[in-house]
């Protein structure tokens, strides 16, 4: 398929948002934690809990996502997931019931999930080797400016509304989604027979879980994801309860944070003429382990919200560089069968973040010492594991 500049502009805007949709569910309520925790006369763990079932829904979801756009095509799951979405969020609106909340989270993001596993493989469809990478390094830029800016729209929000109030705005996003893939995304994906699409499911999966630097590739990634769901769902309470950050202040630097992961993921394309995937990745993960260092370091002692914060940029920001070239190397990998390829990594995405982001508030919301030795603890897994995928791959 050949695509105009102007078509693949604009499906790497709607590509980018469709991914970014099951993030954004994440970050935007991120500042009314605090409010949370009053309203529904909870503890910060609770509150937190809401996140992990919703880190449980993007987890869970990838498992048939891939598998379902490879046997109906990529349009189908696009739609019925997005307006699955758009209506638990709605539903949102009209609940108080902490576990009813948690079944709704659950749902968005389940739903949601659909966004970031068919894209992957809608850009598996459409492009390959480097040309894959860098469509993948604009999906990661354009997604990562919704980590920018979703804090921030959260925390405006909330000068004027409740925290129902921000997943009725999420609510609209997901309609707008809705619309735009309806309307402007045309079918990628020749779908098969039922038995031919029954058969390849069986071969890709078969192929997949015997292909170990694959495997590896998709845990690197999982423990990525899980310092930066350690992150999410402690930095709310860290910087306003630890460091007495206003709201405000706290989304501007979730914000900057944000731009971190723009700025590494377009890295990676400029990077590509010096650098192969590997050698990307290595820097990427070392640089995260640094970042990890300075966060635990930055709680011994006082006056250290400067030494923090650096380690809190670097910790996410490298996440850009490793996602793009990560999902590229796997994908390259087991591209035959692009749509369970992708659900694996979808999967491995939130799997660790499902388990670990719960731990983060253990010893109360006045401390972060667990959230800074989680970081610590994946940033050292993903480099241990970097070290035996380099050897399998480069025999």
């Amino acid at each position: 398929m050949v695509l105009t500049k102007k078509r693949t502009l604009w499906l790497s805007v709607l590509l980018g948002s469709l991914s970014a949709y099951g993030p954004l569910l994440v970050d935007m309520y991120l500042p009314a934690f605090p409010i949370m925790e009053a309203d529904f006369h909870s503890s910060a763990s609770m509150i937190q809990l809401s996140l992990t079932m919703c880190l449980a829904g993007l987890a869970i979801g990838p498992i048939f996502m891939g598998a379902w756009s490879d046997r109906v095509g990529r349009k189908k799951p696009l739609v019925i997931g997005t307006a699955l979405a758009f209506t638990a969020c709605l539903l949102s609106l009209v609940t108080h019931n902490i576990w009813l909340f948690f079944l709704l989270r659950f749902i968005q993001g389940l739903a949601s999930s659909a966004g970031q596993v068919v894209t992957r493989a809608v850009a598996k469809d459409l492009f390959d080797g480097k040309q894959l990478t860098k469509f993948i390094a604009l999906l990661m830029a354009i997604n990562g400016i919704f980590p920018i800016i979703s804090p921030l729209i959260g925390s405006a929000l909330l000068r004027f509304t409740s925290w129902e109030g921000i997943f009725g705005f999420l609510g609209i996003v997901g309609l707008l989604l809705l619309l735009g893939i309806i309307l402007g995304f045309k079918e990628t994906h020749t779908v098969s027979t039922s038995a031919q699409s029954a058969q390849q499911s069986r071969l890709g999966i078969q192929a997949i879980f015997k292909d170990r630097p694959f495997i590896l590739f998709v845990l690197i990634q999982g423990l990525v994801y899980g310092a930066m769901f350690c992150y999410i769902s402690g930095s709310s309470f860290m910087l306003q309860n630890v460091f007495s950050l206003s709201k405000s202040t706290f989304s501007l630097i979730y914000g900057i944070n944000g731009i971190g992961i723009i700025l590494m993921a377009e890295m990676s394309t400029i990077l590509i003429h010096w650098f192969d995937e590997l050698q990307q990745l290595k820097i990427g993960l070392i640089g995260g382990l640094i970042g990890a260092i300075c966060v635990l370091i930055s709680g011994f002692g006082s006056n250290r919200l400067w030494l923090a914060l650096i380690g809190l940029f670097l910790v996410v920001a490298t996440l850009g560089l490793i996602n793009a070239v990560v999902t590229s190397l796997a994908l390259q990998r087991q591209g035959q069968h692009a749509g369970i390829a992708s659900s694996v990594l979808g999967l491995g995405m939130y799997v660790f973040g499902i388990f670990l982001s719960p731990l983060v508030g253990v010893m109360g919301s006045y401390t972060y010492l667990p959230l800074a030795v989680l970081i610590l603890l994946c940033e050292i897994g993903a480099l241990i594991l970097y070290q035996r995928v380099i050897h399998m791959v480069r025999q």
